[in-house]
C-alpha cells in the first residue's frame, strides 16, 4: 500500500503531536506516512508549520463512507486522534479498516467505544486480519504492559504459577489536560450532552459496570479501594484512582484473552502521612462536587476549563511525566514492573502521541503480534513488540 501510517486527525491537539513526532524521528527513514483530517486548508498549515511540506494530505470527513475507504485503503495502519467524542466519530473509521485489512488503533479510554467496536466489527476484523486497537495511550498502555511484564515474571520466578493478584499503583503523574479529554470525560457522566446523540448515550448505558468488555472476573467490591488505606507492598497510601474505569476494562479483556484470570485493580499512590491521604482525597472529591453542582460546572466550562482543541503548552509537556507499577503477588512474594515516560514527556498528550504511533507502526511493518486480527488490546495484539518499540523512543519499561 501506499503508505505505512496515515494520521487521521492530524491537526487536534493530540495528533499534531503525532505529526510531529513522526516528522521528528521518522523523516529521514523508509517509512512512508500521511497526514489526513477534514479541513485541507488546516492540514496544509500543520504540515508548513513542522516542516512536513513533502508529506501527502488526505482530507476525509468520518461521515463521508467513500473519503474514508479511500484514505484507509491507502495505508497499512491508522493512527486515529479525532475525537471528542471518540464515540461519536471513530466506528466508521474503524468499520473502514475491518472491512479493508487495514491495522487501527486510537488514544481513546472510553469503553463504549471499545464494547460497540468489538461487537460490531470483530467478526470483520477477523475475517481479513486488520487488528484494531484501542486505549493505545496513557489510557491503558502502561496498565496492560504493566500487567504483562509482571504477571510474566512473577510465572517465570515461581514455576508457572500464577499470582493471587495484581494492582496498578500510579506512582506519579505531571502534566495537563486538553479540552477534549475534559469535555469527552464530562460527556460520559452527562454533562455535556451536547457531545452525544441518542445512539452514543445508549452505548454509554450499556457500558456500565466493572467488566463491560470482558466476563473475567476481578476483584470483589470489597477489594476495590473507595477511601485511603494503606498498602504494604506499594509502601504507600492507595487511594481511588481517577483512571480506573478507563483502563481496568482492558487489562481484564486482556486477561480474558490470555485464559488468565487475577484479581486486578488500579490505585494512586500518595507516600505522605495519613493526613496528607485524606486531604489530597478531600480536594478530588471536592473538585468533583464542583462538577457535579450545574452552576460551578457552568462556571468551569466557560471560565476555567480549556476548549476542545487547546491542551497544555509545550513546557508543560515537555516537563511532565508519569511512573506507573503493576504489582503481581501472592504466597511466594511480589514481582514488580515499573513503567515511566522517561524522555518521552507527559502521559496524557506528548507521550501518548508516541506511544499510539509506536503501536500503529509495529502493526504496519509487521514487527509480530497480531497474526489473525480483531478487536484486541495493546497487549494482546502487540505485546513485547510494544514493549521494545517503546523502549527505543526512551520510555522506561522494566522489572
Amino acid at each position: 500500500r501506499r503508505y505505512d501510517l496515515v494520521i487521521y486527525g492530524a491537526t487536534g491537539f493530540t495528533g499534531r503531536l503525532a505529526a510531529e513526532y513522526m516528522e521528528s524521528r521518522y523523516r529521514k527513514t523508509t517509512v512512508t506516512w500521511a497526514l489526513a483530517g477534514r479541513n485541507r486548508a488546516k492540514l496544509e498549515s500543520l504540515a508548513k508549520e513542522i516542516g512536513a511540506d513533502d508529506v501527502p494530505l488526505l482530507v476525509a470527513d468520518a461521515n463521508d463512507a467513500d473519503a474514508v475507504a479511500a484514505m484507509v485503503g491507502d495505508a497499512k495502519a491508522v493512527a486515529n486522534f479525532a475525537g471528542t467524542p471518540f464515540l461519536t466519530k471513530a466506528l466508521p473509521v474503524v468499520e473502514a479498516c475491518g472491512r479493508l485489512g487495514t491495522h487501527y488503533v486510537d488514544i481513546t479510554g472510553e469503553t463504549a467505544l471499545h464494547r460497540a467496536s468489538a461487537a460490531r466489527y470483530d467478526a470483520l476484523a477477523k475475517s481479513t486480519g486488520a487488528c484494531v486497537v484501542h486505549s493505545c495511550g496513557y489510557d491503558s498502555v502502561p496498565s496492560d504492559l504493566g500487567y504483562l511484564l509482571a504477571n510474566d515474571a512473577y510465572r517465570h520466578l515461581h514455576g508457572g504459577r500464577a499470582p493471587s493478584r495484581a494492582r496498578y499503583v500510579s506512582r506519579s503523574f505531571s502534566g495537563g489536560a486538553s479540552g477534549g479529554s475534559i469535555y469527552t470525560g464530562l460527556a460520559l457522566f452527562g454533562f455535556a450532552d451536547e457531545l452525544f446523540d441518542d445512539d452514543a448515550r445508549r452505548l454509554v448505558a450499556e457500558t456500565s459496570g466493572k467488566y463491560p468488555l470482558s466476563d473475567v472476573c476481578g476483584p470483589d467490591a470489597t477489594d476495590t479501594v473507595s477511601f485511603p488505606e494503606w498498602d504494604w507492598l506499594a509502601d504507600a497510601w492507595a487511594m481511588p484512582f481517577i483512571m480506573a474505569g478507563a483502563n481496568a476494562p482492558v487489562v481484564r479483556k486482556s486477561q480474558e484473552i490470555y485464559g488468565d484470570y487475577v484479581p486486578y485493580d488500579e490505585v494512586e499512590a500518595y507516600a505522605g502521612s495519613r493526613v496528607g491521604a485524606y486531604a489530597s482525597y478531600a480536594a478530588t472529591v471536592g473538585s468533583l462536587l464542583a462538577v457535579l453542582f450545574p452552576p460551578t460546572r457552568a462556571l468551569l466550562k466557560r471560565y476555567v476549563l480549556p476548549k476542545p482543541g487547546e491542551g497544555p503548552d509545550r513546557a508543560t509537556r515537555d516537563g511532565g511525566g508519569f511512573h506507573s507499577e503493576v504489582i503481581c503477588s501472592g504466597v511466594e512474594g511480589a514481582v514488580s514492573a515499573h513503567v515511566k515516560s522517561g524522555t518521552a514527556g507527559d502521559g496524557g498528550y506528548k507521550a501518548t502521541a508516541h506511544m499510539a504511533v509506536e503501536a500503529a507502526l509495529g502493526l504496519a511493518l509487521g514487527d509480530g503480534g497480531c497474526e489473525d486480527g480483531g478487536v484486541l488490546t495493546p497487549a494482546t495484539a502487540l505485546g513485547y513488540v510494544l514493549v521494545e518499540r517503546l523502549r527505543a523512543t526512551g520510555m522506561d519499561l522494566y522489572i
